[in-house]
């Protein structure tokens, strides 16, 4: 679990002042952005997002596994999701914060549900073979966004992994080194963008950071789909 922390009086009133000023605390309208930097490599897959003072870091892997049986055109998509101590101070050792199954069942929507991974290129043999994707989201600092930094980082890092090759000549199966022969990218069908609002009773501000998610009566998360070239 996440012990909530709380906010000082003076922290309050900051934060209501401004917002009624149209202003934040760290001098952003209530609309404006926090600052981006997507870090990817040095590996396929490795993707790491500063959001404002907001860290995420997402990593791609794959294996060969065998198709569910629902499923036997489709290749396999996990996503994990890990809270460490560095980014959540309060938290404490035992069953998932309800913190992070929220930002697990987001991700799982944005990305999984919403199909922005074309699964069924991720198939090898009908029934038989297919590519399992796991993507692994660490959060390092927390100054709120985490969700959207979250989703911005893992679909970075799988829009650049590369996976692979694989020749299918009858019923004989090669994978192939990437040393010898160059991966395949996974096809993407669009990137889905959240952006957290946070409500107040005098208002409301987007991309919130620390401070304002904890004060606001109200956390909204949009989700949004990206399409085109």
């Amino acid at each position: 679990m996440v012990k909530e922390l709380e906010l000082s009086t003076n922290e309050k009133e900051l934060i209501i002042s401004g917002l009624k000023e149209g202003i934040r605390l760290d001098g952003r309208g209530i609309d404006d952005f926090r600052s981006l930097k997507i870090t990817l490599g040095p590996e396929y897959g490795r993707s790491e997002v500063k959001l404002g003072d907001t860290k995420v870091l997402a990593k791609v892997s794959c294996e060969v596994a065998r198709p569910y049986p629902d499923r036997p055109n489709e290749g396999i998509l996990t996503l994990n999701t890990e809270l460490s101590p560095m980014a959540f101070a309060g938290l404490e050792p035992g069953r998932p914060s309800e913190e992070e199954v929220l930002v697990s069942r987001i991700l799982e929507k944005a990305i999984k549900i919403n199909r922005a991974v074309d699964v069924e290129g991720l198939c090898i043999v009908a029934n038989e073979l297919a590519w399992s994707i796991h993507v692994d989201v660490h959060f390092l600092d927390n100054d709120g966004n985490i969700i959207d930094a979250a989703c911005i980082a893992a679909i970075s890092a799988l829009s650049h992994f590369r996976r692979p090759d694989v020749t299918v000549i009858g019923e004989d199966v090669t994978i192939h080194p990437v040393d010898q022969r160059n991966p395949v990218p996974l096809s993407i069908h669009h990137t889905p963008i959240c952006v957290t609002f946070a409500f107040f009773e005098n208002g409301y501000c987007k991309i919130p950071f620390y401070q304002y998610s904890l004060y606001s009566f109200i956390n909204f998360v949009l989700t949004q789909r990206l399409v085109g070239g």
